[in-house]
């Protein structure tokens, strides 16, 4: 299962220690942990995090305001100001970059928790209207190349490009992805299949949804992937094997 990955940008050790248990308790990934602006951005570009915890005051000087302006011009992610400077002056400095998320110091677990969660949902309805590559539905949201699953507590992340294939069931859609994993998604077959790349993903039959990069064999009725047997509808069959050609 892939979690979603965070990235910490603070100086006080012992906090940015705290903040990794406590995110690693939560069931995150933390993939990097910095208190200086330039690790900071080769560790942005390194690792590729989901989202940024980003401390406004670095050192001496407010470099996490510069932090969150690259984030902003070059990563396309949400990211949430850890401060202990909750005077005004700071606030509006930072109410410029219209982060998605401001917590004051000390916080615990659970503020985090629920910052990290209010962050990703204001992210893609901030960049929904953008017509950028996320769109939400129902607490489900793909940002980027991924697609961000709510399960349980957690947003569970899954690469677009690892799902196999799609099924419905009733409103909902099972997500079949490589190496048998499933996932169940909160909206209707044809609404997940609108917010995929249409270039990668085809519907088969009015009940099914494949990914093409991952048929293994096509006939006049099936299509196989990983010996999975999945109907073909025969008004569907002249448009796959067209974008099969396509692909070669």
């Amino acid at each position: 299962m892939a979690k979603v990955k965070i990235l910490i940008v603070e100086d006080e050790l012992i906090i940015a220690e705290d903040m990794r248990d406590m995110l690693e308790s939560l069931g995150y990934e933390v993939v990097g942990v910095t208190g200086r602006l330039d690790e900071a951005r080769r560790l942005l570009a390194a690792t590729a995090p989901d989202i940024a915890m980003v401390d406004i005051t670095l050192g001496t000087k407010q470099d996490g305001l510069d932090l969150a302006s690259h984030i902003i011009n070059h990563q396309n992610i949400p990211f949430v100001f850890c401060t202990s400077h909750a005077d005004k002056g700071t606030v509006d400095k930072a109410k410029q970059l219209h982060p998605h998320g401001y917590l004051v110091k000390p916080f615990e677990q659970n503020d985090l928790f629920s910052a990290i969660e209010v962050a990703l949902s204001n992210f893609s309805y901030s960049r929904d209207a953008d017509s950028s590559p996320l769109e939400v539905k129902n607490n489900d949201l793909i940002i980027k190349d991924s697609l961000f699953v709510k399960e349980g507590h957690l947003y569970v992340k899954v690469k677009i490009e690892k799902i196999q294939w799609l099924s419905p069931d009733g409103n909902y859609t099972t997500i079949h992805e490589e190496g048998g994993k499933k996932h169940l998604v909160r909206m209707p077959l044809k609404d997940l299949h609108d917010q995929l790349p249409q270039d990668k993903f085809f519907r088969s039959h009015r009940s099914f949804v494949v990914n093409l990069a991952s048929i293994e064999a096509i006939n006049n009725q099936n299509i196989y992937i990983d010996s999975q047997q999945i109907p073909l509808g025969k008004n569907y069959r002249d448009e796959l094997l067209s974008q099969v050609k396509k692909m070669q």
